[in-house]
């Protein structure tokens, strides 16, 4: 709840000096819009917008012309709208939550639907559209336990901001057992999933099918694959110690690693020649034949298909502070990621995957050998946890459509769902 020192505030303490004008309503309105369909996805920062991105996208599929607009909290927020769009919406900071700004913002923009994304429920807003008659939609909405608690102490006051919104749609059962315990009624409410990790099952089968035709990975019999995806500096040296130390004590392990940056490849191939390692790019795999035990991915657009071929995945950006990568795209071929604490992008998916064991997290390289190591000799106990990954990645298919779907019902005429 925003408060009339938001001004000082801001000025004080340099938080959101950034846009500071638009967050107080003044900006022109001299967009062109297209569409009688208007529509006003709020997101906070950068994890909100791969949410509106994926309902965007499946707008686009079901050709549901609209004109967009994004308002994010943060900087970054802005510059991933600006990075994935560019001129494509209309992309300004947040309103501070005061009736005056926020009535300016939708006399300026006259949406047609407003869209929450995930927690960003500003009590302001929300009565101010419902005042006037402007559908408002919860859309990816999920709510901690922690959160839930600290609502619960503004019992009346939440329940004021339920009634304001006019559908919602929640990640999992346990959110939407949560917004009705703070007041939003069971009928306004559907179980969709997560949108950001919408993987079409096309894909998902698509990406085994082609899994078996990549040359020169067919393992030794008995022997283990490691992928590690999007790795950083600091990261590689940790799963090179990791080779070297489980090699000795199994049959055989690939390793295959995949910088996430290529232009960090010759430092790489250094490091490992200083190592006296043998290894190959995977571009040098073509020819089918494999000398090496340790492969570096040289190019881009193959990581899911590894995915489907290994053993065991570790998600880089996370045992180094790079806010972790999409650990869902290992857990749709079926495999729990390991990930280290640094998920600061993808803790909804962390969180999620923990819950299930259908993920693990490790704080450093050694503690991810103990694991791998422990389910190598419990491979039942790996199993499971395998069939949860798959479980818990199948669940999120369909998200973005149902979400869609919410959007269309409430704010489009009848034409724009077919």
């Amino acid at each position: 709840m925003v408060l009339p020192f938001s001004l000082p505030y801001c000025l004080v303490t340099r938080k959101y000096i950034n846009g500071l004008g638009q967050r107080f309503g003044f900006f022109k309105a001299n967009y062109c819009w297209h569409h009688p369909l208007r529509i006003w996805f709020h997101a906070a920062s950068v994890g909100e917008v791969q949410a509106a991105k994926a309902l965007i996208d499946e707008l686009d599929k079901r050709n549901v012309d609209a004109d967009l607009i994004i308002s994010t909290v943060t900087e970054q927020g802005q510059l991933a709208v600006k990075r994935q769009f560019g001129s494509r919406v209309v992309c300004l900071y947040a309103p501070i939550d005061l009736p005056w700004i926020i009535n300016r913002f939708i006399k300026l923009l006259n949406p047609t639907v407003y869209v929450c994304l995930e927690t960003e429920l500003w009590p302001n807003i929300l009565h101010q559209l419902n005042t006037q008659g402007i559908t408002t939609l919860l859309l990816n909405g999920r709510l901690s336990a922690r959160s839930c608690r600290h609502y619960r102490f503004i019992a009346g006051f939440m329940n004021r901001v339920m009634n304001s919104i006019s559908a919602a749609a929640v990640i999992s059962r346990q959110d939407m057992e949560r917004y009705i315990t703070l007041g939003l009624e069971q009928e306004k409410i559907i179980i969709s999933g997560n949108a950001k990790y919408d993987l079409e099952a096309s894909a998902v089968h698509n990406a085994r099918e082609s899994a078996r035709k990549l040359p020169g990975l067919k393992p030794r019999p008995g022997q283990i694959i490691l992928v590690a995806g999007s790795t950083h500096n600091g990261e590689e040296e940790a799963l090179i110690d990791i080779h070297q130390h489980l090699c000795p004590k199994l049959s055989g392990l690939l390793t295959i690693i995949a910088p996430r940056h290529l232009e960090r490849l010759p430092e790489l191939e250094v490091f490992l020649n200083q190592r006296r390692l043998k290894f190959q790019k995977f571009s040098d795999l073509s020819t089918g034949v494999r000398t090496a035990d340790i492969i570096l991915l040289d190019y881009m657009g193959v990581l899911t298909r590894l995915y489907a071929k290994a053993d065991f995945i570790f998600c880089g950006g996370s045992l180094v502070a790079k806010g972790g990568h999409n650990i869902m795209e290992a857990a749709t071929q079926g495999r729990p990621p390991f990930f280290g604490p640094h998920m600061d992008d993808f803790a909804d998916a962390a969180a999620l995957l923990l819950e299930k064991q259908a993920g693990f997290q490790v704080a450093s390289g050694a503690e991810l050998e103990e694991r791998i190591l422990y389910f190598i000799r419990h491979k039942h106990e790996y199993q499971k946890s395998c069939q949860a990954a798959l479980q818990a990645a199948s669940a999120q298919q369909g998200a973005a459509r149902r979400q869609v779907d919410l959007i269309i019902k409430y704010s489009c005429p009848k034409e724009l769902g077919n």
